[in-house]
């Protein structure tokens, strides 16, 4: 097998450039995650802070009538109920 070393410094030209390429598009990937996630923020913080308003108000609605949670609230109690609970039911195997 022979290498032919002038089509291989002939050809690093070609790849330099296509290396470029792929470091510019992953930069441009990049930059666009943060600028998603800096856009996305912060209308999560504007709707974090709009519910937190809100649910002072709709802390006296609750307590008068428990039939008026949305499906939303129940599932995150429900969510909240299964984390706290634990299992006690470990076995070690005696297969070991």
């Amino acid at each position: 097998m022979k290498i032919d070393i002038n089509a291989f410094l002939q050809s690093l030209p070609i790849m330099g450039v296509g290396l470029l390429g792929i470091f510019t598009v992953t930069i441009v990937i990049i930059l666009g995650i943060y600028l998603l996630k800096a856009i996305t923020s912060r209308d999560a913080d504007k709707a974090s802070a709009e519910a937190s308003e809100g649910s002072a108000a709709d802390s006296n609605k609750k307590s008068s009538d428990k039939h008026s949670n949305s499906a939303m609230e129940l599932l995150k109690e429900k969510e909240k109920k299964d984390f706290y609970e634990t299992d006690d039911t470990y076995e070690i195997s005696e297969d070991l």
